[in-house]
């Protein structure tokens, strides 16, 4: 069973992740016997480090050094003590001009992950609602030349997917556009995930054996559509803010990190799975697994909601961030993309 802090165990935590955050330098007693908020002597304050090292919630790097958070005092800091920082009107209206200014999809993820990075100093992400989750509006057939032709799949006005096909089948263009619009009409509303088991399972028998064919091009197409979406859906932004940072000594802090980011396809899911309910999620060193090295790093995420879909927008860092900064930020950004689906 854990044992709560006391209030002065409570300040002292409060004033080690504080002052760490932003010196970088293990805190010592006699740094935070100056803090006018203690009012305590550095022989007190020196007790009650020891007690909060006891208990797991800071540790001494050295002999001599004083002492830094652990992922516990970091966890307890974000959850009960530090107080979300206001955003500063300037930084809001920035956000609200990005979001509002950006019309395609995919533009308005680059933009958002680059302005993430720009206000955390820290890596900037953003990932696009899953196709899957999302409502079918309309599936268009665009010839490009004689044998091959572009399928896009609306979502929203903003939201589409779009992938290169060639037809290679026996049937006329006249044919797939009849096709396209049975496909419209019965899935209109539905959800997008039921677009393949209907291609494959059409309500009515195809009259003919071109008919099938016809099925069969869009079903081929519209799987390929899913599997390309992976490597397109996730945008990040800043990777000089994080790796320029001393907190990142070992190489292979670096390394799992690079590796993440190497594959957008590992890098979607690992950040998916941090939303399962709404609202800004922290996820501090150790706590990051699913196979992952990332004992060093800290991640900010909210989910957010377009074209029926929800994607996901956050930031990575080192655990010695910003918190109640970042927090605000992100929060403020998925809110400002739910308004625009909204508006």
């Amino acid at each position: 069973m854990n044992t709560p802090l006391n209030p002065r165990q409570k300040q002292v935590l409060t004033a080690i992740v504080d002052h760490y955050v932003v010196n970088a330098e293990p805190v010592s007693s006699k740094v935070l016997s100056q803090n006018p908020v203690l009012a305590a002597s550095s022989a007190t304050i020196r007790n009650t480090m020891a007690e909060l090292e006891e208990m797991g919630f800071v540790e001494q790097p050295h002999t001599s050094a004083g002492r830094t958070p652990t992922d516990r005092g970091y966890r307890t800091y974000v959850n009960e003590l530090m107080q979300v920082e206001p955003l500063p009107p300037e930084e809001a209206r920035v956000i609200e001009s990005t979001v509002s200014g950006a019309n395609d999809e995919q533009d308005l993820m680059a933009e958002v992950a680059r302005l993430l990075g720009k206000l955390t100093r820290q890596l900037g992400v953003a990932v696009s609602p899953a196709v899957e989750q999302a409502q079918f509006k309309n599936l268009a057939l665009v010839p490009l030349d004689e044998n091959r032709f572009m399928i896009v799949l609306s979502i929203s006005e903003s939201v589409f997917r779009t992938t290169m096909v060639d037809s290679q089948i026996d049937t006329s263009i006249y044919r797939l556009e009849s096709i396209a619009r049975r496909i419209n009409e019965r899935m209109q509303g539905k959800p997008v995930s039921f677009l393949n088991n209907f291609l494959r399972n059409p309500q009515e028998v195809p009259a003919s054996e071109e008919e099938k064919r016809a099925f069969s091009f869009f079903d081929r197409s519209i799987s390929k559509l899913f599997k390309s979406q992976g490597h397109s859906e996730v945008q990040f932004s800043g990777t000089k803010n994080i790796f320029s940072k001393a907190d990142f000594e070992k190489l292979e802090d670096l390394e799992a990190i690079l590796d993440l980011l190497d594959s957008k396809l590992a890098l979607v899911h690992f950040l998916r799975q941090r939303n399962e309910k709404e609202g800004v999620h922290v996820t501090i060193g150790e706590e990051n697994r699913e196979g992952h090295n990332l004992r060093s790093v800290s991640i900010v995420t909210s989910a957010f909601h377009m074209g029926g879909g929800q994607g996901i927008i956050g930031v990575i860092g080192p655990k010695r961030m910003p918190y109640s900064r970042l927090i605000s930020i992100v929060d403020h950004t998925a809110k400002a993309l739910n308004r625009k689906e909204a508006a």
